[in-house]
């Protein structure tokens, strides 16, 4: 392989380049995201039992004893918790394949960079 402005060194210099900006940014979006599983800094709202007796009210239904109230509260909050992990645990699968699929395909793509560099008698890089 000669050097210079070839478009196949053009070609394998740029794909390289993007998949090696893809595991870089993969991976810290994976670490914030595993830092998020991790620690979760949650800004729920928490219904109050007046909020809950409230939409009794509008929707003209009888309005239930307290008990039932702190009931479909804590409900309401543990549904709430639950969904916030499960969206954490998506996003965080989600920048672990960001980061892992472009892996092959860069170490494809220099491993021939550097054979047809040596194959034309050129210095190790």
């Amino acid at each position: 392989m000669s050097t210079g402005w070839h478009p196949k060194n053009i070609y394998l210099y740029l794909v390289s380049f993007v998949t090696l900006m893809m595991i870089i940014f993969g991976l810290v979006a994976f670490l914030n995201n595993l830092t998020r599983l991790v620690v979760p800094t949650e800004y729920l709202h928490y219904p109050t039992l007046m909020e809950i007796e409230q939409e009794f009210i509008v929707s003209k239904q009888e309005v239930p004893p307290v008990a039932e109230l702190e009931r479909i509260r804590d409900n309401r909050i543990s549904l709430d918790k639950a969904r916030g992990r499960a969206y954490r645990m998506r996003d965080l699968i989600g920048t672990l394949a960001v980061w892992l699929i472009p892996i092959p395909f860069y170490l494809y793509h220099w491993r021939k960079i550097k054979q047809d560099l040596f194959a034309a008698g050129e210095e190790k890089i």
